[in-house]
């Protein structure tokens, strides 16, 4: 009997062990690079981390708003000069797991999620790899490959947590499928589906449409392989299912896509060109990095998937051509997509789908074969244990692929570093150890579990090399409290709106000490408004930008890094149209010049300007919904006191824009419209209803 017995003979006590295990190595992988109650991940040596910048603030707000103000924000009034909160997918509102911020702080929140996502994706690829006939060890592999793949990792350290929260759901939708399509679905099949592709919808957009794609090529793929399936109640019996998830998707995730919808004419991003969604594209060059990970790189253009995971999905596409020859294709249309405006495929799609310009940065699809490659190379440990190539050529192939890969980690280690980091010269070695490895299978020396076990060591080892690179946590101690100073000052002040044409007044220390922001960064961004702060701001993107404002390199270096501080020095300040957007302060760091603007003081090297045409109008706000305004001395002209949104009055009394008050002594209150809500709520309500009268009436037709 094996040593293994024990484990492999029990699937409850397999499931059990593998998360604890897995479970303990993402803890303490996690705590090693500095994550914590008080820190947040960083790529590092990097300034910025969207954790920081957005996902933080978004969860910060969402508890004050619950908690403290009892009330579900459909309406942000800190960033933009007012935004959408609730309609705008980056804020995580409909999220289920998101809402654990009102139980824990946002910090630890997002490490909590961070961990629990990883968790799951490492378990979804075991399930996912289980249910096709994976062995323990093999799914093993799958697992630990994919739920710390270092482009997952790289996702993370730069911040992209929405990204990682999708990613945990791609084998979950897989293993749906599975589950779906075969001659007689299980009954959980349809709610299963319809559940996974909804939480993937609900974490991340993006994503989501690239795993709908893969996993509906997936289903079909399925389904020609299965005789029994192509017959008509093979069909019939598929057929419902999907129908009925495809339906219960769109009821679960309506409350999201319905005010997206809505809002989509008002924003800014329908105006993206070919040339900006094709940012970051992969240049050919770049796949080098299949073999040669980027340690600390671009976490946009990593393809690394770890080289020992990489041969064995090789060897698992040779050795079984046509029973993996999907994943194979799937694996190559990723490639061809990720190369963006380098390739053809790319831009024939946009041109076929122009909403598709929407999800700009190609590569973002590799995020998929992160989840591929582990799995190919499961089946490849599997395959090799089970029965070791026996080919002569494949022997020669294999001792030539020893003596290159310790030639090539030796020779990179010796003579070219620094242009090679050292360490990822290293991780070169993770190529000859697993030939090592299937050279002993060959020989005889090794087979079975121990050689998958010994295979899923090397690969957990390889993917973590690169890992420890690609995040680092950070304390608040250096993204927060530095600036509590200034923003206290401004508090103390009474300012309404804050405009730093530098980033000055980061998002998140404005978040965390409530100061209005008359910019920010975020990709959801109204159109109307835009145009407005250009003008106000003297600072004109060229093309679509995240911030407002720009913060654009010189024309002729645009790899040059961008000195934030400076970056918008001599943009003409426009403070009567600023005042009209009730923006009372404005921080630099540098001296401006302008009319209307006086220096208050001089804080920690910033200047700090008072705007004399902001007029003495005063917003109260009851919650994130609910706004009174009051204009306490006369002001000429019109009074921008929210941006454009869907706000109402008592009566409906406001002319003009939603939003637009006139000069006058009187106050309004004026409360955002929930209808987009009711809407969402209603009409994913009725197709949930038509999802279960229409499953009851095809199961019993």
């Amino acid at each position: 009997m094996s040593r293994f017995t024990f484990w492999t003979e029990r699937p409850a006590r397999q499931s059990g062990v593998f998360l604890l295990l897995l479970a303990v190595i993402l803890a303490a992988f996690l705590w090693s690079v500095g994550l914590d109650a008080h820190s947040l991940p960083f790529p590092p040596e990097a300034e910025f981390s969207d954790a920081v910048i957005s996902h933080w603030p978004n969860a910060l707000f969402l508890r004050r708003s619950v908690l403290d103000d009892h009330a579900l924000p459909l309406w942000r009034p800190l960033l933009m000069s007012g935004q959408p909160f609730a309609a705008n997918p980056l804020n995580k509102v409909w999220y289920p797991p998101q809402w654990l911020v009102l139980l824990v702080p946002p910090t630890l929140h997002l490490n909590l999620l961070l961990g629990l996502h990883l968790l799951l994706a490492g378990a979804g690829a075991w399930t996912w790899a289980r249910a096709t006939e994976l062995g323990p060890f093999a799914a093993a592999l799958a697992g630990f490959g994919y739920a710390l793949a270092p482009r997952v990792i790289a996702a993370a350290g730069a911040g992209h947590l929405d990204l990682v929260y999708a990613a945990a759901w791609v084998p979950w939708l897989l293993w749906a499928i599975q589950c779906a399509v075969r001659p007689d679905p299980a009954r959980y099949a349809a709610p299963a589906l319809a559940l996974f592709a909804a939480l993937l919808f609900l974490a991340d957009v993006r994503l989501s449409a690239y795993a709908y794609v893969t996993g509906a090529a997936y289903g079909v793929w399925l389904w020609g392989r299965g005789a029994a399936l192509r017959t008509r109640a093979g069909l019939r019996r598929v057929g419902r299912t999907v129908i009925v998830a495809g339906l219960l998707t769109a009821g679960l995730t309506a409350i999201q896509w319905v005010p997206l919808l809505l809002l989509t004419p008002d924003l800014s991003r329908r105006a993206i060109t070919p040339d900006e969604a094709a940012l970051h594209s992969l240049k050919w060059g770049q796949w080098i990095g299949l073999l040669i990970g980027d340690h600390g790189g671009g976490w946009e253009t990593l393809v690394y998937t770890g080289v020992s995971a990489l041969l064995l999905a090789i060897l698992a596409l040779v050795l079984r051509p046509r029973a993996l020859a999907f994943w194979g294709t799937a694996l190559i249309v990723l490639a061809l997509y990720a190369l963006g405006d380098q390739f053809i495929l790319w831009p024939l799609l946009t041109k076929i789908f122009p909403p598709l310009l929407w999800w700009r940065v190609p590569p973002r699809a590799w995020l998929i074969a992160a989840l591929i490659v582990p799995y190919l190379a499961a089946w490849g440990a599997q395959i090799v244990a089970e029965h070791p190539p026996d080919s002569r050529r494949v022997r020669l192939g294999l001792v030539a692929l020893l003596g290159g890969g310790l030639m090539c980690a030796i020779t990179s280690g010796v003579m070219l570093v620094p242009p090679l980091e050292l360490s990822a010269a290293l991780g070169i070695l993770a190529l000859p150890a697993v030939v090592l490895a299937v050279l002993l299978a060959v020989a005889g020396r090794l087979r079975g579990t121990a050689l998958i076990a010994l295979l899923g060591v090397i690969v957990l080892a390889d993917v973590l090399w690169i890992d420890r690179t690609l995040i680092e946590g950070r304390d608040r101690a250096e993204w927060l409290d530095p600036y509590q100073p200034l923003a206290e000052y401004l508090r103390e002040q009474g300012a309404t709106r804050v405009y730093s044409p530098g980033y000055s007044l980061p998002q998140q220390a404005a978040a965390y000490w409530d100061v209005p922001q008359f910019g920010g960064v975020d990709p959801f961004q109204l159109d109307a408004y835009q145009a407005a702060a250009e003008d106000a701001t003297g600072v004109r993107a060229h093309g679509y930008s995240v911030t407002l404002p720009a913060f654009e390199a010189s024309e002729d270096g645009e790899d040059m890094e961008i000195d934030l501080a400076t970056v918008n020095r001599g943009a003409p300040i426009d403070a009567r149209r600023l005042g009209a957007w009730l923006v009372t302060h404005v921080v630099a760091a540098f001296p401006i010049e302008a009319e209307g603007l006086t220096l208050e003081r001089r804080l920690d090297g910033l200047y700090i300007y008072r705007n004399t045409f902001a007029p003495d109008v005063a917003l109260a706000w009851d919650g994130p919904n609910r706004v009174t305004i009051r204009a306490n001395t006369p002001y000429g002209g019109v009074l921008y006191a929210v941006a454009n949104g869907r706000w109402q009055d008592p009566g409906d009394q406001l002319p003009g824009l939603p939003g637009l008050v006139r000069e006058s002594d009187d106050a309004w209150t004026l409360t955002y419209r929930r209808s987009e809500v009711w809407l969402g709520l209603g009409l994913g309500a009725g197709l949930i209803a038509l999802a279960a009268a229409l499953g009851w009436v095809l199961r019993h037709a």
